[in-house]
């Protein structure tokens, strides 16, 4: 799965670091779901 380049990468980083990494995807995928929302509600809009 990962090399021995991509292991010694993530062995560097701390609990801290993914937690972050973490939050940043969360909020990546939230910010993405109301995009779609927002397009959702715009082509709903269109039909009428």
């Amino acid at each position: 799965m990962f090399d021995a380049k991509q292991m010694e990468w993530l062995n560097q980083l701390s609990a801290e670091d993914l937690a972050i990494l973490g939050a940043g995807f969360n909020t990546l995928g939230d910010f993405f779901a109301f995009l779609a929302l927002i397009k959702a509600k715009k082509e709903t809009g269109k039909k009428n």
